[in-house]
């Protein structure tokens, strides 16, 4: 699902970052594992250009179809997830807002072995879409970091991170985290392994269920 781009060699498709559009994902989720039936509990989207001007905030609570599992990280309740949305109702606006841009998740991995299951399971093949990792951007640039999890990475640059596991606020402050990234690596322009994604003929309205105090700026 995810085609990494290199930030450092032109591989296929050169792309600015200045004029680039990137998507920040982050999901907060039951489990570790969608092999063994864990499911997305909550995503948020910031869509943004690599100068690191937001365009667009997105997220919504999904309902998984089974327990919520550790509320005590994410801090989401199983009546939270009442009257949520369940992925595939939300699959095809969401494929809507990654088309036309690079993907970006810190430790991104975790994030495509979800989206993965989610689309297969609702019945829809997986987009293509070229991707970023803040992790391995972070391991990649050489910084003295104790260890490259987001709430190091944040602390190396004075990034405030004040509401970890809730998916709209990771999201927000890996989209402030990227262009730091990028420019402590100098890169100007990326090498994407595929053109970012157009988006679906048909984008279905979806009833979100943002998290309480996590509505999205428009």
């Amino acid at each position: 699902m995810f085609a990494y781009a290199d930030p450092v060699r032109m591989l296929g498709v050169a792309a600015e970052v200045a004029r680039t559009e990137f998507a920040v994902v982050d999901l907060e989720t039951t489990g570790f594992s969608p092999a063994r039936g864990d499911r997305i509990v909550e995503i948020g989207v910031v869509r943004m250009r690599g100068t690191g001007e937001v365009l667009r905030e997105w997220t919504t609570l999904l309902d998984p179809g089974r327990s919520v599992g550790a509320s005590h990280v994410h801090r989401i309740t199983a009546a939270d997830v009442v009257g949520a949305p369940r992925f595939g109702q939300i699959a095809g606006e969401l494929a809507g807002l990654l088309a036309g841009a690079v993907v970006v998740a810190h430790n991104a991995s975790f994030e495509q072995r979800f989206l993965e299951a989610e689309f297969v399971a609702a019945g829809l093949a997986p987009p293509t879409l070229p991707a970023l990792c803040t992790m391995r951007l972070a391991k990649a640039s050489g910084l003295p970091l104790a260890d490259h999890k987001l709430g190091t990475c944040c602390a190396h640059f004075g990034l405030t991170f004040p509401d970890a596991h809730a998916a709209l606020a990771d999201a927000r402050v890996t989209a402030r985290l990227l262009p730091l990234l990028l420019a402590d690596l100098g890169t100007r322009s990326l090498g994407l392994p595929v053109p970012p994604a157009r988006a679906p003929e048909t984008l279905p309205a979806s009833a979100l269920k943002p998290r309480r105090g996590f509505a999205p700026a428009r």
